[in-house]
């Protein structure tokens, strides 16, 4: 028996040791003000890096030292939140140019995504109340994304003082309600079983942002038919197209053929689009 419990300690500490390091942000590279890239704006907005469900330091590394790289952005926040929704903030953006934002949440392995747009809301609020950010563009992957579209959804506050720019979302499912064998048209003469998905519709409804957003729906395909990345089906990220509404808002999409859900925020050609909508 002591034996077992030993084996079983140890087993507790490896794994413990496993989530510290897969908290720990990325590195932070600042940008090399004498190799500055003429085709490149250097913009004060800063961009906010949103992982999906058990999402971690991992998601968003080689985006970050990619960007580095080629010295096209900066990542100089990381933003962890723990499971009661207590924000900590290590770093700065005040007259950081394409300054990147890390969000980690110490434990996401929730069993949906509700508590991570709690959290979100908490992390928006003190980003605008603390450090003084009015605009902001967005990286989202899989539920993070949706929890991020249901958090502004939720709240007037950061709907009238924060200007969301560009938001680019990375396999977001929207309305959960239909799988990969309906097709979106289809859907759209369906009822969905996705209850949040019609809260949502029913807010972003009375949504009344100050400026105009830019959503930008990029989707995998791994099954030759752009029906799905693999996890998240194509036509529940679609739905992002009946919710956003065309007088606040202007909407573009592409599917990736040949990409899985993974490959949303780690393939060189995405990267590069991505880098183009936000700073080219």
């Amino acid at each position: 028996m002591k034996k077992i419990l030993l084996v079983a300690l140890a087993l507790i500490i490896v794994a413990l040791g496993i989530q510290l390091l897969l908290l720990k942000g990325s590195r932070e590279e600042p940008l090399r003000q004498n190799r500055l890239k003429t085709d490149v704006t250097y913009s004060d907005t800063p961009t906010l890096l949103i992982p999906g469900w058990g999402g971690n330091a991992w998601t968003y590394s080689h985006l970050i030292d990619y960007y580095q790289k080629q010295n096209l952005a900066q990542k100089t926040m990381t933003i962890h939140v723990t499971p009661t929704g207590k924000v900590h903030v290590q770093g700065a953006v005040m007259n950081k140019k394409n300054s990147l934002i890390q969000v980690l949440f110490d434990w996401n392995y929730t069993k949906n995504y509700l508590p991570q747009t709690a959290w979100l809301s908490s992390v928006l609020r003190v980003l605008h109340k603390n450090y003084g950010i009015n605009q902001l563009n967005v990286i989202a992957h899989s539920w993070g994304g949706t929890a991020f579209v249901h958090a502004l959804a939720n709240s007037s506050y950061l709907q009238k003082n924060i200007n969301f720019k560009k938001i680019i979302l990375l396999g977001v499912p929207i309305n959960e309600g239909f799988s990969s064998k309906t097709s979106y048209n289809q859907a759209l003469t369906q009822k969905t079983s996705d209850h949040n998905y019609l809260r949502l519709a029913k807010k972003l409804d009375k949504f009344n942002p100050h400026n105009l957003i830019h959503f930008y729906n990029l989707m995998g395909s791994k099954d030759g038919q752009k029906r799905t990345d693999g996890e998240v089906p194509n036509v529940q990220s679609e739905f992002l197209k009946t919710v956003i509404h065309s007088n606040w808002s202007t909407y573009s999409q592409k599917v990736y053929k040949d990409t899985n859900h993974t490959d949303l925020h780690q393939n060189k050609e995405i990267l590069n689009h991505m880098a183009a909508i936000l700073w080219q």
